[in-house]
């Protein structure tokens, strides 16, 4: 099975004018700095594994607890390819880290025959794209659903980000790996943390979360063997 993370949008997606006056990662002197949760550096590993960021502790929280500190923005929907059973995604675009806006997108650990029978009884679907499309669950599964555990997050914001950005943030990364199509992405296991750096001058990149104690199975060991650039925009969380 392979592992779409439709929040990945580093193609194709237009800098926003506003990003070169207010460009991420170098903002703050001066400013009112705003809540702690809400910046796209603070992520706090907890000792148990699990990792706490945007409000939310990854592993342990659940969709509910998702819609409690999100809002009502909160999109959930059944993501998938046509050869594929799924994941359960959820989607705030825009959301708010701290003072630049960006796409939040938070994928789940549901069961496999959990998501098949939910996409049977799907009440309708929306082509997405790439061959995606998105699942819309019916009212009893969407209830189930809300018990789902959060296994991993990425933020897309809306300007670029370049590795002096990330380093300048989150400090010299454990590695790098180089991708076909010229972005890289840079490791940091102990924090949960992968960010990806696009090739292209106009392209933004993403920040990948997931619990510190998931990071080998969920971001590096579907990087291990990447060939294609799917592989820099689409990790298994």
């Amino acid at each position: 099975m392979k592992h779409p993370f439709v929040l990945a949008l580093m193609a194709g997606l237009a800098v926003l004018v506003v990003a070169f006056a207010l460009p991420l990662l170098h903002m703050g002197r001066g400013d009112a700095a705003p809540p702690a949760r809400h910046l796209p550096w603070q992520a706090e590993p907890r000792a148990d594994g699990g990792l706490q960021v945007f409000g939310l502790t990854l592993g342990r929280d659940t969709l509910a607890d998702a819609q409690a500190t999100l809002g009502d923005h909160l999109e959930m929907a059944l993501v998938a390819r046509r050869d594929e059973v799924g994941r359960l995604e959820a989607l705030v675009d825009p959301f708010p880290a701290g003072f630049v806006n960006g796409r939040l997108v938070l994928a789940f650990d549901v069961p496999a025959q959990t998501l098949a029978r939910w996409r049977d009884r799907a009440t309708g679907s929306d082509a997405m794209e790439g061959s995606v499309r998105r699942f819309s669950l019916h009212a009893d599964d969407r209830a189930e659903a809300r018990s789902a555990r959060i296994a991993g997050l990425s933020f897309v914001p809306s300007v670029k980000l370049t590795e002096a950005d990330i380093e300048q943030r989150f400090g010299r990364p454990s590695e790098r790996r180089e991708m076909a199509d010229g972005a890289r992405v840079l490791l940091y296991p102990e924090r949960g943390i992968a960010a990806a750096v696009a090739a292209s001058g106009t392209s933004r990149g993403v920040l990948q979360y997931v619990p510190p104690r998931d990071f080998e199975a969920r971001l590096r060991a579907p990087l291990g063997g990447a060939s294609q650039p799917g592989h820099v925009t689409r990790p298994a969380i």
